[in-house]
C-alpha cells in the first residue's frame, strides 16, 4: 500500500435534500434564464473609488431552484428634484412593497434602511447573444409585487419559463451592473410593507423618456 493512502478517509457520507434543485449546465454554475423572480436585497453600496453617485443593489433569488443566484445593478442618487432617475427609484421602491400611500406622502429619504433585507419583484432578463434581435446584456426591471404576479402568470401560461431555461444554455450568466439614514416625511426603512401600487419599468421608462440608465 502507498504510505500516501494511509490518512485518505473512504468510509464518508452525509445527508442532503437535492429535490427541486437545478444540475449545473456545464456552461456556469451562474447561468439564470430569463424570468420573473422574487429576490433579496441583500446589500446596497457606494464604490467612491469607481461611482461615488452610484448605489449598486445586489440581488439574491429567494425561491425555486435558482435560490441563492445572486446579481447585481444599481441606479444612481438623484442630483436635483428633476432628476429622471426618481422615476427609477420609485419603481424600486413599489418592488420592495412599499405603498403608493407611502411614496406620495412628500418628500422621503431613502438609505440602505429602507431596502437592506426586504423582499423585492424582478423580472430578470438573460443575455443572449443567439436571440434575434439579440440581447448583449443581462437587465433586471424591479416591479410591483402586483404587476409581477400578473406578469408572471402571462409568462408561465405561454411556456416562457421553458422557454428561457432553454435558451439560457447558450449563455452563461454574468453580473450586471456606507450607511446612509433611512426616507423624511416619514421613515421608510424596517418591517415588511403590504404589496400592491402601481408599477414603474425601467425598460418602459426609458422609451418614454427618451433616457439611458
Amino acid at each position: 500500500m502507498d504510505n500516501n493512502d494511509v490518512n485518505l478517509q473512504h468510509d464518508w457520507d452525509f445527508e442532503v435534500n437535492l429535490s427541486g434543485l437545478t444540475a449545473p449546465t456545464g456552461k456556469g454554475g451562474n447561468v439564470l434564464p430569463t424570468g420573473y423572480y422574487k429576490v433579496k436585497l441583500s446589500d446596497l453600496y457606494i464604490n467612491p473609488e469607481r461611482k461615488p453617485n452610484r448605489v449598486v443593489i445586489k440581488v439574491t433569488v429567494a425561491e425555486g431552484p435558482f435560490t441563492g443566484s445572486v446579481r447585481t445593478t444599481g441606479f444612481n442618487r438623484p442630483t436635483g428634484p428633476d432628476d429622471k432617475v426618481r422615476y427609477y427609484w420609485r419603481g424600486f421602491a413599489e418592488s420592495a412593497g412599499y405603498t403608493p400611500a407611502q411614496l406620495d406622502a412628500g418628500s422621503v429619504k431613502l438609505g440602505v434602511n429602507s431596502f437592506k433585507d426586504r423582499m423585492a419583484h424582478i423580472l430578470f432578463t438573460a443575455k443572449n447573444e443567439e436571440a434575434n434581435p439579440p440581447v448583449k446584456w443581462e437587465d433586471i426591471d424591479f416591479l410591483a409585487p402586483m404587476e409581477w404576479a400578473q406578469q408572471k402568470q402571462s409568462f408561465d401560461m405561454s411556456g416562457g419559463a421553458a422557454k428561457a431555461e432553454a435558451a439560457s444554455t447558450a449563455a452563461s450568466g454574468s453580473a450586471l451592473g456606507g450607511s446612509e439614514p433611512a426616507i423624511a416625511g416619514g421613515s421608510l426603512g424596517g418591517g415588511s410593507a403590504p404589496s400592491g401600487g402601481d408599477t414603474t419599468k425601467k425598460s418602459e421608462l426609458m422609451e418614454r423618456l427618451g433616457v439611458l440608465n
